[in-house]
């Protein structure tokens, strides 16, 4: 079974590039795992990993992955599911193609069940917050005119960052962007004309063509989300002794997605359109955002009329409640 494991591995990625057709940000996710998978089993293992075998590929080595993931390398529970995702498909995979002797590891490893996880507060910006992060950015430099013009696009269209660091000219007409989601789902979403006219001036500058990048580096492919994570916290690490709100926040990219939701909720847009905007395949996904907004909360509950205190009965005496309550 030496070769087993290889060619499986080899024959799943190309089943997810060829039949399933996912996209570049699932293969990604789903490769990633594996690099992280087949290093430790193989530290573990105490062999090379072309020498792994599909007998070593145990509901046991998947749960002792998983818990190094969360207390070795502290990922979240979140990211720990997205692993386990990743190895879910592949043992079906395995499973299906009829390897004889992994049948039954494949159906212990396929009832590893995912951790529940408390779902966070939505976090966002104010305009305010907003104003400040972007006055940051030092537009007599180019690096900074590059970070100026990705935070306002960040916030203007409410695209996630992988949309948005894959964007082109080609794809800005007339104040409109065309964004490509999750899903290969496309959607046009409305800028500002400052917005347009900044797209304009940097590709003016930089000769950007419609076909390349907006945000790409020396080899012409978009900048990491890496590297505009840290421009971002340098950016709010700049802002923060003239906005004291922002010190000790968790500021990220995707923040600017929140702040647009937010924003767009507060000046009474509709929750389908919020939804369409980000391209949300459930409006369920949006409702978070009401979840998130106490100001609005606080207006519902001024709506309700202050009900009347209510009257103490009195107590009558027992003896089995005092036992309990001295427990």
């Amino acid at each position: 079974m030496s070769s087993t494991f290889f060619i499986l591995t080899q024959q799943f990625f190309g089943s997810l590039r060829t039949q399933r057709n996912l996209s570049p940000h699932t293969l990604s996710a789903y490769r990633d795992t594996f690099r992280l998978f087949l290093r430790f089993l193989a530290d573990q293992e105490r062999v090379a990993i072309d020498r792994l075998t599909l007998d070593q590929f145990t509901p046991e080595a998947v749960l002792a992955f998983l818990e190094h993931l969360e207390h070795q390398r502290r990922n979240t529970i979140r990211t720990r599911n997205v692993r386990l995702a990743a190895i879910h498909a592949f043992a079906r995979f395995a499973v299906a193609q009829k390897a004889p002797d992994f049948l039954v590891a494949g159906q212990r490893i396929l009832a590893i069940p995912c951790k529940r996880t408390v779902k966070p507060v939505l976090g966002f910006m104010s305009r305010a917050e907003i104003d400040a992060v972007l006055s940051t950015a030092n537009q007599a430099t180019q690096v900074g005119r590059r970070d100026h013009l990705l935070f306002t696009l960040l916030y203007n269209t409410g695209g996630r960052i992988s949309e948005v660091l894959r964007l082109q000219p080609g794809e800005i007409r007339h104040r409109t962007v065309r964004l490509h989601g999750k899903g290969r789902k496309e959607r046009d979403v409305p800028i500002w004309p400052a917005t347009q006219r900044e797209i304009q001036d940097w590709c003016r500058a930089n000769n950007i063509g419609p076909t390349q990048y907006l945000f790409a580096n020396r080899h012409g492919v978009p900048i990491s989300r890496k590297g505009a994570a840290l421009r971002l916290r340098a950016a709010v690490r700049s802002a923060s002794p003239t906005c004291p709100s922002l010190r000790g926040r968790k500021i990220t990219l995707h923040t600017f997605r929140h702040a647009t939701a937010m924003h767009l909720l507060q000046s009474g847009v509709a929750l389908p359109i919020i939804a369409l905007w980000l391209g949300h395949e459930q409006p369920v996904t949006t409702h978070g955002y009401v979840e998130a907004d106490l100001k609005m909360k606080q207006q519902c509950l001024n709506t309700l009329e202050r009900l009347p205190a209510a009257k103490r009965s009195p107590k009558a005496h027992s003896h089995l409640l005092a036992f309990l309550g001295a427990l």
